[in-house]
Protein backbone atom coordinates (compact mmCIF):
# COMPACT_ATOMS: atom_id res chain seq x y z
CA UNK A 1 0.00 0.00 0.00
CA UNK A 2 2.96 2.35 0.25
CA UNK A 3 2.86 3.34 -3.69
CA UNK A 4 -0.49 4.37 -3.43
CA UNK A 5 1.19 8.15 -2.41
CA UNK A 6 4.48 9.16 -3.93
CA UNK A 7 6.98 9.09 -0.97
CA UNK A 8 7.57 13.22 -1.01
CA UNK A 9 11.73 13.44 0.14
CA UNK A 10 13.12 16.77 2.03
CA UNK A 11 15.90 16.16 3.28
CA UNK A 12 18.20 19.14 4.39
CA UNK A 13 22.08 18.79 4.73
CA UNK A 14 23.76 20.43 7.79
CA UNK A 15 26.07 22.95 5.83
CA UNK A 16 22.48 24.46 5.12
CA UNK A 17 20.84 24.30 8.32
CA UNK A 18 23.73 25.36 10.26
CA UNK A 19 23.78 28.26 8.18
CA UNK A 20 20.30 29.65 8.31
CA UNK A 21 20.28 29.53 11.89
CA UNK A 22 23.49 31.88 12.12
CA UNK A 23 21.87 34.46 9.64
CA UNK A 24 19.00 34.58 11.98
CA UNK A 25 21.09 35.20 14.87
CA UNK A 26 23.56 37.68 13.02
CA UNK A 27 20.42 39.45 10.93
CA UNK A 28 18.79 39.94 14.55
CA UNK A 29 21.03 41.56 16.42
CA UNK A 30 22.50 43.68 13.55
CA UNK A 31 18.70 45.31 13.36
CA UNK A 32 19.31 46.30 17.16
CA UNK A 33 22.75 48.02 16.62
CA UNK A 34 22.74 49.02 13.54
CA UNK A 35 21.61 52.92 12.20
CA UNK A 36 21.33 54.62 9.06
CA UNK A 37 24.37 56.12 7.68
CA UNK A 38 25.51 59.48 9.18
CA UNK A 39 23.23 59.29 12.09
CA UNK A 40 24.71 59.85 15.99
CA UNK A 41 21.42 58.20 17.98
CA UNK A 42 21.22 54.47 17.94
CA UNK A 43 18.07 53.22 16.28
CA UNK A 44 16.53 49.68 15.89
CA UNK A 45 14.48 48.02 13.32
CA UNK A 46 10.82 47.40 14.23
CA UNK A 47 7.89 46.75 11.90
CA UNK A 48 7.51 50.69 11.62
CA UNK A 49 10.88 50.99 10.23
CA UNK A 50 14.00 52.36 11.65
CA UNK A 51 12.98 53.74 15.36
CA UNK A 52 14.55 55.81 17.33
CA UNK A 53 15.50 55.11 20.64
CA UNK A 54 17.72 56.90 23.03
CA UNK A 55 21.34 55.46 23.24
CA UNK A 56 22.59 54.14 26.88
CA UNK A 57 24.92 56.03 29.15
CA UNK A 58 28.14 55.46 28.71
CA UNK A 59 29.55 53.07 31.63
CA UNK A 60 26.39 51.68 32.01
CA UNK A 61 25.06 47.65 32.34
CA UNK A 62 22.74 48.57 29.05
CA UNK A 63 25.58 50.58 27.43
CA UNK A 64 28.10 47.01 27.93
CA UNK A 65 25.26 45.11 26.65
CA UNK A 66 25.10 46.84 23.64
CA UNK A 67 28.66 46.89 23.32
CA UNK A 68 28.43 43.06 23.24
CA UNK A 69 25.92 42.79 20.14
CA UNK A 70 27.76 45.38 18.28
CA UNK A 71 30.94 42.33 19.03
CA UNK A 72 28.31 39.68 17.55
CA UNK A 73 27.47 41.82 14.32
CA UNK A 74 31.06 42.59 13.79
CA UNK A 75 31.74 38.79 14.12
CA UNK A 76 34.35 39.34 17.06
CA UNK A 77 32.79 36.19 18.28
CA UNK A 78 35.50 35.45 20.98
CA UNK A 79 35.81 38.66 22.36
CA UNK A 80 32.00 39.21 22.50
CA UNK A 81 31.68 35.66 24.42
CA UNK A 82 33.91 37.05 27.26
CA UNK A 83 32.20 39.88 27.29
CA UNK A 84 28.58 38.30 27.79
CA UNK A 85 30.06 36.38 29.96
CA UNK A 86 31.65 39.33 32.45
CA UNK A 87 28.31 40.82 31.96
CA UNK A 88 26.24 38.16 32.98
CA UNK A 89 28.77 37.22 36.32
CA UNK A 90 28.71 40.61 37.36
CA UNK A 91 24.69 42.17 37.49
CA UNK A 92 22.99 38.76 38.17
CA UNK A 93 19.80 40.72 39.77
CA UNK A 94 19.50 42.66 36.13
CA UNK A 95 15.65 42.92 34.40
CA UNK A 96 17.55 42.85 31.53
CA UNK A 97 18.75 39.44 32.41
CA UNK A 98 16.87 37.66 30.40
CA UNK A 99 18.09 40.02 26.98
CA UNK A 100 22.07 39.00 28.26
CA UNK A 101 21.75 35.51 28.21
CA UNK A 102 19.69 35.22 24.71
CA UNK A 103 22.71 37.25 23.45
CA UNK A 104 25.23 35.10 25.12
CA UNK A 105 23.43 31.89 23.39
CA UNK A 106 23.32 33.89 20.18
CA UNK A 107 27.22 34.39 20.35
CA UNK A 108 27.44 30.29 21.06
CA UNK A 109 25.10 29.59 18.02
CA UNK A 110 27.33 31.87 15.84
CA UNK A 111 30.37 30.19 16.83
CA UNK A 112 28.85 26.68 16.29
CA UNK A 113 28.04 25.93 19.63
CA UNK A 114 24.82 25.05 19.45
CA UNK A 115 24.85 22.25 22.69
CA UNK A 116 25.81 24.86 24.58
CA UNK A 117 24.07 27.52 23.75
CA UNK A 118 20.83 25.99 24.40
CA UNK A 119 22.07 26.31 28.14
CA UNK A 120 21.17 30.35 27.72
CA UNK A 121 18.03 29.68 25.77
CA UNK A 122 16.54 27.27 28.24
CA UNK A 123 17.62 29.15 31.22
CA UNK A 124 16.24 32.50 29.39
CA UNK A 125 12.71 30.20 28.85
CA UNK A 126 12.59 28.77 31.91
CA UNK A 127 13.40 31.84 34.44
CA UNK A 128 11.97 34.38 32.44
CA UNK A 129 8.98 33.39 31.02
CA UNK A 130 7.26 37.02 31.02
CA UNK A 131 10.21 38.31 29.09
CA UNK A 132 10.16 39.82 25.52
CA UNK A 133 13.12 37.51 25.12
CA UNK A 134 10.59 34.47 25.90
CA UNK A 135 9.49 33.49 22.35
CA UNK A 136 12.29 34.49 21.00
CA UNK A 137 14.28 31.95 23.08
CA UNK A 138 11.99 29.34 21.87
CA UNK A 139 12.45 30.26 18.45
CA UNK A 140 16.17 30.04 18.61
CA UNK A 141 15.65 26.29 20.33
CA UNK A 142 12.83 25.23 17.17
CA UNK A 143 16.19 26.56 15.07
CA UNK A 144 18.51 24.48 16.74
CA UNK A 145 16.57 21.40 16.99
CA UNK A 146 16.88 21.87 12.72
CA UNK A 147 20.13 21.49 13.05
CA UNK A 148 20.28 18.54 15.30
CA UNK A 149 17.56 16.69 13.33
CA UNK A 150 20.07 17.42 10.17
CA UNK A 151 22.91 15.65 11.39
CA UNK A 152 24.82 17.79 13.53
CA UNK A 153 26.92 16.07 16.06
CA UNK A 154 28.53 17.00 19.62
CA UNK A 155 32.08 16.39 20.79
CA UNK A 156 33.15 13.17 22.27
CA UNK A 157 37.07 13.16 23.07
CA UNK A 158 36.95 16.58 20.68
CA UNK A 159 35.54 14.74 17.36
CA UNK A 160 31.91 15.64 16.72
CA UNK A 161 30.57 11.69 16.89
CA UNK A 162 27.48 12.25 19.31
CA UNK A 163 23.73 12.33 17.72
CA UNK A 164 21.81 14.76 18.33
CA UNK A 165 18.46 13.44 16.54
CA UNK A 166 17.06 12.46 20.06
CA UNK A 167 17.56 15.79 21.34
CA UNK A 168 16.07 17.68 18.27
CA UNK A 169 12.81 15.33 18.73
CA UNK A 170 12.65 16.62 22.26
CA UNK A 171 13.17 20.46 21.60
CA UNK A 172 10.51 20.60 19.15
CA UNK A 173 7.95 19.28 21.81
CA UNK A 174 9.25 21.67 23.72
CA UNK A 175 8.59 24.58 21.67
CA UNK A 176 4.94 22.89 20.65
CA UNK A 177 4.16 22.51 24.49
CA UNK A 178 5.90 25.90 25.71
CA UNK A 179 4.38 28.31 22.55
CA UNK A 180 0.64 26.09 21.93
CA UNK A 181 -1.60 27.72 19.23
CA UNK A 182 1.53 30.08 18.27
CA UNK A 183 2.82 30.28 14.56
CA UNK A 184 6.31 28.90 15.45
CA UNK A 185 4.44 25.90 17.92
CA UNK A 186 2.52 25.14 14.03
CA UNK A 187 5.44 24.88 12.68
CA UNK A 188 7.29 22.69 15.14
CA UNK A 189 4.33 20.30 15.17
CA UNK A 190 4.68 19.82 11.43
CA UNK A 191 8.34 19.08 11.25
CA UNK A 192 8.35 16.93 13.72
CA UNK A 193 5.49 14.83 12.03
CA UNK A 194 7.78 15.69 8.92
CA UNK A 195 11.09 14.17 10.31
CA UNK A 196 9.18 10.68 11.54
CA UNK A 197 7.83 10.22 8.17
CA UNK A 198 10.84 10.87 6.52
CA UNK A 199 12.04 8.26 9.31
CA UNK A 200 9.93 6.12 7.81
CA UNK A 201 8.57 5.56 11.75
CA UNK A 202 4.98 5.67 10.55
CA UNK A 203 3.14 4.99 13.65
CA UNK A 204 4.81 7.89 15.51
CA UNK A 205 4.71 9.82 11.90
CA UNK A 206 1.11 8.93 11.64
CA UNK A 207 0.36 10.64 15.58
CA UNK A 208 2.00 13.32 15.16
CA UNK A 209 0.29 14.52 12.14
CA UNK A 210 -3.13 13.91 13.94
CA UNK A 211 -1.81 16.23 16.82
CA UNK A 212 -0.88 18.99 13.88
CA UNK A 213 -4.66 18.43 12.48
CA UNK A 214 -6.08 18.46 16.01
CA UNK A 215 -4.30 21.45 17.41
CA UNK A 216 -4.22 23.90 14.05
CA UNK A 217 -7.22 22.53 12.73
CA UNK A 218 -7.37 26.44 10.71
CA UNK A 219 -3.54 25.82 9.20
CA UNK A 220 -2.89 26.44 5.86
CA UNK A 221 -0.82 23.44 5.83
CA UNK A 222 -3.85 21.10 6.59
CA UNK A 223 -4.19 19.22 3.47
CA UNK A 224 -0.80 18.73 3.34
CA UNK A 225 -0.86 16.90 6.59
CA UNK A 226 -4.21 15.31 5.87
CA UNK A 227 -2.29 13.57 3.18
CA UNK A 228 0.85 12.23 4.84
CA UNK A 229 -1.56 11.11 7.53
CA UNK A 230 -3.06 8.99 5.10
CA UNK A 231 -0.01 7.94 3.74
CA UNK A 232 1.19 7.15 6.78
CA UNK A 233 -1.61 4.86 7.74
CA UNK A 234 -1.45 3.17 4.46
CA UNK A 235 2.07 2.17 5.29
CA UNK A 236 1.46 0.99 8.53
CA UNK A 237 -0.60 -1.83 7.06
CA UNK A 238 1.95 -4.88 6.52
CA UNK A 239 -0.26 -7.43 4.70
CA UNK A 240 -3.34 -9.42 5.32
CA UNK A 241 -2.07 -11.60 8.63
CA UNK A 242 -1.63 -8.03 10.17
CA UNK A 243 -3.81 -4.94 11.96
CA UNK A 244 -5.23 -3.34 9.90
CA UNK A 245 -5.97 -0.49 12.05
CA UNK A 246 -4.02 1.40 9.48
CA UNK A 247 -5.90 0.73 6.86
CA UNK A 248 -9.80 2.15 8.22
CA UNK A 249 -8.01 4.83 9.67
CA UNK A 250 -6.64 5.69 5.96
CA UNK A 251 -9.54 5.20 4.51
CA UNK A 252 -11.50 7.64 7.02
CA UNK A 253 -9.28 10.18 6.47
CA UNK A 254 -9.45 10.21 2.74
CA UNK A 255 -13.57 10.37 2.73
CA UNK A 256 -12.86 13.36 5.05
CA UNK A 257 -10.24 14.42 2.53
CA UNK A 258 -12.45 14.55 -0.53
CA UNK A 259 -14.84 16.16 1.65
CA UNK A 260 -12.41 18.94 2.52
CA UNK A 261 -10.72 19.17 -0.63
CA UNK A 262 -12.97 17.42 -3.78
CA UNK A 263 -10.89 18.80 -6.39
CA UNK A 264 -7.83 17.52 -4.72
CA UNK A 265 -9.45 14.53 -4.07
CA UNK A 266 -10.41 14.03 -7.81
CA UNK A 267 -7.08 14.40 -8.52
CA UNK A 268 -5.15 11.80 -6.64
CA UNK A 269 -8.20 9.52 -7.49
CA UNK A 270 -9.36 9.25 -3.87
CA UNK A 271 -12.72 6.37 -5.12
CA UNK A 272 -9.60 4.13 -6.62
CA UNK A 273 -7.77 4.57 -3.31
CA UNK A 274 -10.56 3.80 -1.42
CA UNK A 275 -11.82 0.50 -3.66
CA UNK A 276 -8.09 -0.40 -3.05
CA UNK A 277 -8.14 -0.11 0.48
CA UNK A 278 -11.39 -2.15 0.54
CA UNK A 279 -10.16 -4.92 -1.08
CA UNK A 280 -6.79 -5.02 1.34
CA UNK A 281 -9.21 -5.00 4.69
CA UNK A 282 -11.48 -8.03 2.53
CA UNK A 283 -8.22 -10.30 1.69
CA UNK A 284 -7.63 -9.37 5.25
CA UNK A 285 -10.74 -11.02 6.47
CA UNK A 286 -10.15 -13.83 3.78
CA UNK A 287 -6.90 -14.45 5.74
CA UNK A 288 -8.61 -14.84 8.72
CA UNK A 289 -11.19 -16.84 7.57
CA UNK A 290 -8.74 -19.49 6.02
CA UNK A 291 -7.39 -19.50 9.38
CA UNK A 292 -10.33 -21.19 10.86
CA UNK A 293 -11.30 -23.38 7.70
CA UNK A 294 -7.80 -25.20 8.06
CA UNK A 295 -8.55 -25.62 11.55
CA UNK A 296 -11.88 -27.01 10.46
CA UNK A 297 -13.73 -24.47 12.35
CA UNK A 298 -16.63 -23.74 9.60
CA UNK A 299 -18.75 -22.25 11.84
CA UNK A 300 -16.29 -19.29 12.62
CA UNK A 301 -14.78 -19.49 8.98
CA UNK A 302 -18.84 -19.24 7.65
CA UNK A 303 -19.11 -16.34 10.01
CA UNK A 304 -16.18 -14.44 8.86
CA UNK A 305 -16.76 -15.11 5.35
CA UNK A 306 -20.31 -13.58 5.62
CA UNK A 307 -18.87 -10.29 7.74
CA UNK A 308 -16.76 -10.12 4.20
CA UNK A 309 -19.56 -10.25 1.76
CA UNK A 310 -21.62 -7.52 4.21
CA UNK A 311 -18.41 -5.28 4.56
CA UNK A 312 -16.69 -5.19 1.56
CA UNK A 313 -19.59 -6.39 -1.61
CA UNK A 314 -17.93 -5.46 -4.33
CA UNK A 315 -14.83 -7.05 -4.01
CA UNK A 316 -13.08 -10.06 -5.49
CA UNK A 317 -12.11 -10.94 -2.16
CA UNK A 318 -16.47 -11.49 -1.63
CA UNK A 319 -17.06 -13.11 -4.35
CA UNK A 320 -14.38 -16.09 -3.66
CA UNK A 321 -16.07 -16.02 0.10
CA UNK A 322 -19.87 -16.26 -1.86
CA UNK A 323 -18.05 -19.44 -3.51
CA UNK A 324 -16.99 -21.10 -0.83
CA UNK A 325 -20.69 -21.34 1.33
CA UNK A 326 -22.22 -21.97 -1.80
CA UNK A 327 -19.56 -24.83 -2.46
CA UNK A 328 -20.45 -26.06 1.44
CA UNK A 329 -24.34 -25.15 0.74
CA UNK A 330 -24.24 -23.03 3.21
CA UNK A 331 -26.85 -19.49 3.66
CA UNK A 332 -24.64 -16.37 2.13
CA UNK A 333 -26.04 -13.61 4.67
CA UNK A 334 -26.41 -14.34 7.78
CA UNK A 335 -30.01 -15.07 9.07
CA UNK A 336 -29.70 -12.53 12.18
Amino acid sequence: MQGLFRMLQGARIEAALAGRVMMVVVVAVAMSVARPAGAQERYELTDQGWTQVAAPEPGTPEAELQAVRKLLAEDRLKEALAAADAWVEAYPARDDMAAALLLRGDIKVAMGEYWEALYDYEQTIIEWPASAEYLTAIEREYAVAEVFLGGWKRKLLGVRVLPTDGEGEELLIRVQERAPGSAIGEKASLRLADYYFQKQEMNLAAEAYDIFLGNYSQSDQREWAMLRLIQANLARFKGPEFDGTGLLEADERLALYAAEFPAAAERIGVPALRARIAESMARRDLSSAGWYDIRSDEVAAASVYRRLIRDYPETEAAQQAVRWLEKRGLEVTSSQ
